[in-house]
């Protein structure tokens, strides 16, 4: 009893210094909805995004499809008066972006504390991140102590080092000695994306978990298959994203020598059609596709290793947040791929099953089909040139409709989103398998 009194004392007193040193940088910030209804609009709009003038949570399809974005306080009047301009219709989702990510911030100290008074009371050294949202540092600690306690069978994987030095790294699950062919998943190319992470490592530890445990269906497809699981493939940016300040961030770390901007989008730099669409040139903007394809550190070392096992990959996957869409290939062009129909039948089975546990509802198709041009995206470069049949990339809640949080998913969410998640990627890559094999019907 005593224990949980000097427990609940502590939380109170963490909390006290949480409410004095929260952040400001984002205080009278307003996420704001506008409803294009010409080509004027959506060219108006495409320039701000070009420029890097605006932070667009959501993307500029055409007319009469809303779009969502972040304006800082000290250039909210400036932009109403062009909208005003422009007539483009809008409204104020959220008057105050720092009171959502203040209140994120609150339930996450709260949620740690817990994890850590949970963690002593059992004895154990370290809190449980599964299921939360964790420092870069406490993923790795996680992946070396998955490896450190069966070692036969699990490894951490070196990708590589960031900008900032940080190392890259990954997770191998090998249960099969003999099983030749890969799968991969990564998380977190999106700074911001913090769902993303989280669900990566709510994957690992499931999967090794289930089979430990016997599940049927997980013994099956990981004595086939050695999976990969990188949960965050933009360590410094995710990192800078936890500091004060900065909860917004999306691109990584490097420096331009050309701006004193920073940063480059990840998702648009891989060396497949480079800056042919959707992409920007300009350093400031959260969509910069850097001074050349591959050109950055982070990109490279995903490149390498992938190249190391060229012709043994039947699955590649990556996470995002927010949309709630299982996108298939392409970003760059609308035509679709030759194995479209392949994708979208493994795809919608996943999504189905994702609908039977919450229902939440996921559209299934192409990038360029369903939202907007995208080039230079990993999804694509897996596809064409690294030849993986079964690539996609995975939108995770909420939709823009249902929620005005957007990238600040409230930690409480975060458990129900991995569970749905994890049983979607299940029936997914049972689909997958079998499609692999030349068993799949219809």
């Amino acid at each position: 009893m005593m224990n949980r009194v000097i427990s609940l004392i502590f939380i109170l007193i963490s909390l006290v210094i949480w409410s004095t040193s929260v952040e400001s940088a984002y205080v009278q910030d307003k996420l704001v909805r506008l409803e294009p209804l010409t080509e004027e609009h959506i060219n108006y709009l495409q320039s701000l995004e070009e420029n890097g003038s605006l932070d667009f949570w959501t993307e500029i399809i055409s007319p009469n499809k809303p779009i969502d974005v972040h304006i800082s306080a000290n250039e909210y009047d400036q932009y109403v008066s062009q909208f005003k301009q422009y007539s483009i219709p809008f409204n104020v989702l959220v008057d105050n972006l720092q009171e959502v990510i203040d209140n994120e911030q609150k339930e996450l100290l709260e949620d740690r504390l817990m994890r850590q008074v949970q963690s002593r009371w059992l004895g154990q050294t370290k809190a449980n991140i599964v299921g939360t949202y964790a420092k870069y540092s406490d993923m790795v600690t996680f992946l070396e102590e998955k490896a450190n306690a069966d070692p036969t069978h699990i490894q951490v994987v070196d990708l590589g080092r960031t900008y900032e030095n940080r190392i890259m790294k990954a997770i191998a699950i090998k249960f099969n000695p003999s099983a030749n062919r890969n799968i991969w998943i990564d998380c977190g190319i999106h700074a911001r994306e913090w769902i993303t992470p989280a669900t990566c490592i709510w994957l690992i530890d499931q999967y090794i978990t289930e089979y430990q445990n016997n599940d049927p269906t997980i013994r099956d497809l990981f004595n086939y298959w050695n999976v990969f699981i990188a949960p965050s493939l933009n360590p410094d940016g995710y990192e800078y994203s936890q500091t004060a300040g900065n909860r917004l961030w999306r691109k990584n770390r490097s420096k331009n020598s050309t701006s004193t901007c920073y940063g480059v989008d990840l998702n648009r730099n891989y060396p497949l059609k480079w800056m042919t669409g959707g992409s920007s040139s300009s350093p400031c903007s959260d969509t910069y596709a850097g001074k050349s394809a591959g050109s950055e550190i982070e990109t490279i070392n995903v490149v390498n290793f992938f190249q190391s096992k060229m012709g043994t990959w039947d699955m590649y996957m990556s996470f995002h947040s927010y949309g709630q869409w299982w996108f298939t290939p392409y970003g760059y062009t609308a035509d679709l791929p030759i194995d479209y129909n392949q994708q979208s039948k493994a795809a919608n089975i996943g999504a189905n099953t994702i609908q039977s546990v919450n229902n939440r509802k996921y559209a299934v198709g192409s990038v360029a089909r369903l939202l907007y041009i995208a080039s230079g995206s990993t999804t694509d470069w897996a596809y064409d040139a690294m030849k993986i049949r079964h690539s996609y990339t995975i939108e995770l809640p909420p939709t823009q409709r249902e929620s005005s949080t957007g990238f600040v998913l409230p930690v409480s969410l975060a458990l129900g989103v991995c569970q749905e998640t994890y049983a979607g990627m299940k029936a997914f890559l049972v689909e997958v398998k079998k499609d692999v094999l030349g068993t799949s019907s219809g």
